[in-house]
C-alpha cells in the first residue's frame, strides 16, 4: 500500500520551482501549451500560495481535487484553492485556458461587494459542468481570452489590466456558479472578519484551538463568531475548524505515506482511537478504508 504513495510536490506553476515561474499574482496559459510538454496528462500536485480557476472550453478532461474524481466535457470550470492536492488528463483535443493567481492580491482589486463572491467561490474545489450554461462559459472564456493578449503584452508586468480583468473573470464565475443567489448584503465589515478567520483556521488547525481563542484573536465573541459563520457559511465556527481538519486527514491518508495512527499524530490526535471516530464523524467511514478506496497509482 505505501509503494503507491508518495511526497505531493508543491509547484508554483506546474513543473516549475518558485523561482523560475513568472507569475507577479496573475498568470494565465491555454491548457494546450502546458499539457501537450507531458502528454496531456498533468502530475499529481499542489500550489501552496497560489490558486487556480480551469476553464475547459472544449473537449474531455479527467480531474481530482483531494479526494474527488471528475470526468466532464467542456465547457466546464474547475476551481482549485490554494493547497488543494489535484491532478488533470487532457486530450489533445482539449482547449481551454489556466488562470492561477495570488487570490489576496486579487482580492484587493475589487471593492468590497465584490470580494465575497469571489472568495467564496474559492472556499472549496469545484468542478462544474457547464454544458447547461454555455453563455457563461462563452463569457468566461472571452474574458480569458482578453486576459491572455493582455498577459501577452510586453509591459503587462506594470499593468493592472491583468489583475482587473483577472478580477473580473473570477466575478462572473462566482455569480453565475452560485447554487443559489442570498438576498442578503454582507457588509465589508463582516467579509473581511470571515477572511480573517479563514485564514487564521489554516494557520493553527493543527493545534486544535477551542472556538473560545479563534473569537478572542478576531477581537470577538464566541457567540459573535458562530453568528457571523452561520451567517456567511451556513456553519458554525466549530464545524469549519473540523471540516479543515478533516480534509487534511483525507489529503494525507491517500497521499503520505504515514500509517493511520502516524497521521493521526502528525494532526494532533493522541488517541488513534479518538481520531478514527472523528474521521468516521466526517466522512462516514473508517481512515483505513477510505485509504484503501482511493489509492494512488
Amino acid at each position: 500500500m505505501r509503494s503507491n504513495r508518495r511526497k505531493i510536490p508543491s509547484f508554483s506553476l506546474y513543473g516549475e520551482t518558485p523561482a523560475t515561474a513568472q507569475t507577479d499574482g496573475v498568470h494565465i496559459e491555454d491548457i494546450q501549451s502546458r499539457s501537450r510538454k507531458y502528454l496531456w496528462r498533468i502530475g499529481t500536485h499542489r500550489h501552496t500560495l497560489l490558486s487556480q480557476c480551469v476553464l475547459v472550453a472544449a473537449g474531455p478532461v479527467t480531474v481530482t481535487l483531494d479526494d474527488m474524481r471528475a470526468v466532464l466535457t467542456g465547457p466546464a470550470v474547475m476551481i482549485i484553492p490554494a493547497g488543494t492536492v489535484h491532478s488533470f488528463r487532457f486530450r489533445a483535443d482539449t482547449l481551454g485556458y489556466v488562470l492561477t493567481v495570488d487570490l489576496s492580491r486579487i482580492l484587493s482589486m475589487a471593492a468590497a461587494v465584490h470580494q465575497w463572491p469571489i472568495e467564496t467561490l474559492f472556499s472549496m474545489p469545484r468542478a462544474i459542468d457547464l454544458r447547461e450554461d454555455p453563455q457563461l462559459a462563452m463569457r468566461a472564456g472571452q474574458l480569458l481570452e482578453r486576459l491572455a493578449y493582455e498577459f501577452a503584452q510586453p509591459d503587462s508586468w506594470a499593468a493592472p489590466v491583468g489583475s482587473w480583468l483577472a478580477c473580473c473573470v473570477l466575478w462572473v464565475l462566482a455569480l453565475g456558479t452560485a447554487a443559489h443567489v442570498s438576498s442578503e448584503i454582507h457588509s465589508s465589515r463582516d467579509a473581511d472578519r470571515m477572511r480573517r478567520f479563514r485564514h487564521l483556521i489554516e494557520s493553527q488547525y493543527l493545534k486544535h484551538w477551542p472556538v473560545e481563542r479563534y473569537a478572542r484573536h478576531l477581537s470577538l465573541s464566541e457567540t459573535s463568531l458562530n453568528r457571523l459563520c452561520r451567517r456567511l457559511a451556513g456553519s458554525t465556527a466549530f464545524d469549519l475548524i473540523q471540516q479543515r481538519l478533516a480534509l487534511e486527514a483525507r489529503r494525507r491518508l491517500v497521499y503520505a505515506g504515514n500509517s493511520v495512527s502516524g497521521i493521526a499524530d502528525e494532526l494532533g490526535f493522541k488517541d488513534p482511537a479518538y481520531f478514527s471516530r472523528f474521521f468516521r464523524r466526517h466522512g462516514g467511514i473508517s481512515p483505513i478504508d477510505f485509504r484503501r478506496r482511493h489509492l494512488v497509482s
